[in-house]
């Protein structure tokens, strides 16, 4: 299953309570703001996600992954989707477009 692009008021509605969130800017951006809840993933934590990921409830969970404007969280929602993970979502517009929401 590929992932899917979901928007802010989805978002906000469906996921944001109950969703894994990641973050993937660069940590120093994260600190300055960042969506409530959201952690900040590098790619050796994206690494380490999949390869620690083994229930049935770890691969299905919620995972909500944002960037700055929605670009770099496909790739990463893709690359997750690639590896199994089957509820995956980019944010789209990223943390610029939350920030004006």
């Amino acid at each position: 299953m590929s992932f899917q692009d979901i928007s802010i008021k989805d978002f906000k509605k469906r996921l944001q309570h109950k969703a894994l969130i990641i973050d993937i800017r660069d940590e120093e951006s994260y600190y300055k703001g960042n969506i409530l809840g959201a952690v900040n993933y590098s790619y050796k934590d994206i690494i380490k996600l999949i390869k620690e990921s083994h229930t049935k409830e770890e691969i299905n969970r919620d995972i909500v992954i944002y960037c700055y404007h929605g670009n770099s969280s496909r790739k990463v929602a893709s690359f997750l989707s690639e590896n199994g993970f089957n509820n995956i979502y980019s944010l789209i517009g990223g943390f610029s477009d939350w920030q004006d929401s």
